[in-house]
């Protein structure tokens, strides 16, 4: 009976496979931290993603599309580095398309419809460190132009037209499931379309890609309103070698309701220039304007330099300016990776996070949290990380 069993599950799948594409992938980096140190003495024995949330050290991602290109299924699983599966990927959904320019998507998204502004470089692919700064620290992925699911539910339909091969038109709305239990999922309407994304990219060929959207926010709070946040950027591609980006951001509120140092306007940019084959460059830069305090600032520079094949450096220094009344911090990254065959890579580096003053905390590198001692936040902190990263 099992080997009966079997051989239709095998049946199945071949037939299935006949009538679409399937991919399989993945992509993991863990970092274990053997020495590290919260400023109060020498520490260690974790692990984390670059990101923190624990670590993640296996996942399988799996792409279903129709033979025909007109349906899809996007999925995938992530375990736990104790066991047990942690979660689904980013992007689990399911995708149709009824005609060639219109393109639904059902479930949870990121990165909507390709059209993040990223530039990643350097500690992004490490330890993140976060540094006093608030949401004024904007860097990596979402640099100039975010995704809706940092503001925004992420789970929801999507709906992409493209009316003409160089014009994009999206839109987002969040969706809640029913419980199992049969309860009420439906809300009101300024919590459905008042909390969407909507927005356009045009490609100019050769040049780069001019973004804009509306993240809505929609709330009221004893008469007081917030819309949301409308965001506006271009990449630059028409350089060999060099991709730069930049972008702009502005809450849309009731006057009132901007706190003293909160973020009213925002500029962001950064670029990316391979010198030479082996030597890469990278900045970036973050500027928020409040409508009442201090104008805040951060900046990063790092490089990449291939030794040879296998072989390479990357460094990274970053600065976080918050206001006037807060001193800056600065953290740094020096280290170097080794291409283990074409899908691995094993790495080893130094980070640190300093506090330029007393009125400055050091903050965290996601798995290393300054220490208070006697009051006090010690204010320098640091990793000496291995870096895992596997990818297929």
């Amino acid at each position: 009976m099992k080997k009966l069993i079997g051989a239709l599950a095998l049946a199945a799948m071949v037939a299935a496979s006949a009538f679409a594409e399937v991919s399989f992938g993945a992509w993991v980096c863990n970092l274990p931290t053997l020495i590290a140190s919260d400023g109060d003495g020498i520490k260690g024995g974790a692990v984390a993603n670059p990101w923190g949330w624990g670590a993640r050290p296996a996942r399988a991602d799996i792409n279903f599309t129709s033979d025909d290109g007109k349906a899809g299924i996007v999925m995938g699983v992530y375990t736990n580095f104790t066991g047990g599966v942690a979660g689904s990927s980013d992007n689990t959904l399911m995708w149709i398309k009824p005609v060639e320019q219109i393109k639904l998507s059902l479930g949870q998204h990121d990165n909507f419809f390709g059209t993040r502004g990223d530039l990643c470089f350097g500690s992004w692919n490490w330890l993140r460190p976060n540094p006093t700064g608030g949401d004024l620290v904007r860097w990596g992925e979402g640099i100039t132009f975010t995704s809706g699911n940092k503001k925004n539910a992420s789970s929801g339909l999507g709906i992409q037209i493209t009316p003409i091969e160089a014009l994009k038109v999206f839109a987002f709305v969040p969706l809640t499931a029913t419980a199992s239990g049969g309860e009420n999922a439906v809300k009101t309407l300024d919590k459905v379309f008042g909390k969407g994304v909507y927005g356009a990219m045009y490609t100019i060929d050769g040049i780069g890609k001019i973004k804009a959207q509306f993240l809505a926010d929609s709330d009221e709070d004893a008469g007081k309103k917030t819309l949301g946040t409308f965001e506006a950027a271009f990449d630059l591609t028409a350089v060999d070698k060099l991709f730069a980006t930049v972008g702009v951001e502005f809450n849309i509120k009731d006057s009132d309701l901007y706190g003293k140092g909160a973020k009213m306007f925002g500029v962001a940019a950064g670029a990316s220039y391979g010198i030479t084959e082996a030597f890469k460059v990278a900045a970036d830069f973050c500027i928020s304007i409040p409508k009442d305090g201090d104008m805040g600032l951060a900046f990063g520079v790092g490089l990449d330099y291939a030794i040879n094949d296998a072989l390479g450096l990357t460094a990274d220094v970053r600065m976080i300016m918050p206001n006037n009344n807060i001193d800056p911090s600065l953290s740094f990254l020096v280290g170097a990776n080794y291409a283990c065959g074409s899908n691995a890579s094993l790495g080893l580096g130094f980070q640190a996070v300093v506090a330029m003053g007393d009125k400055a905390s050091t903050g965290d590198l996601k798995l290393v949290q300054a220490a208070t001692v006697d009051g006090e936040t010690k204010k320098f902190i640091f990793a000496v990380p291995l870096r895992f990263n596997v990818w297929f």
